[in-house]
């Protein structure tokens, strides 16, 4: 299929293919990436592309699991605990139990990004999780 003019369609053909090409070369460097969103014009397609050491944080995982590492020592020293402490706590909230991975400093509502132990997923909390978890811890 030869393309003669670039649009949003053949922008997100172009990804998907793009990403497949890449995919098994990446893997034989010990790298993982993908080409990301892009701008484009009737005849320019300009892609980002992620590519980083396979296993490694990504550039937003980094920033919320440094934002963690400040919110920890506030936490440690608002409630006279460690840090690690806070860090590796197993907080309750109905039956499931979750731990600490992230804090976005920009999310006034829900900054804390906890992961389901079990299941491994993600979801946004309020601070009063954490702030209850401890206040029982030095009650």
């Amino acid at each position: 299929m030869k393309i003669t003019q670039i649009n949003r369609e053949v922008c997100k053909q172009l990804r998907v293919d793009m990403n497949e090409a890449i995919k098994a070369k990446l893997e034989e460097y010990g790298l993982e990436g993908e080409f990301l969103n892009g701008s484009f014009d009737d005849e320019l397609v300009t892609f980002k592309v992620d590519i980083k050491i396979a296993g490694a944080m990504d550039k937003h995982d980094k920033q919320l699991s440094g934002s963690l590492s400040w919110y920890a020592k506030h936490m440690a020293n608002t409630f006279e605990l460690d840090e690690e402490l806070i860090l590796n706590e197993e907080y309750l909230h109905g039956r499931e139990k979750y731990k600490l991975v992230g804090y976005n400093s920009k999310a006034k509502r829900y900054p804390l990004i906890m992961e389901n132990i079990e299941s491994k997923k993600r979801y946004k909390f309020d601070e009063s999780i954490v702030r209850n978890n401890l206040l029982r811890r030095v009650a």
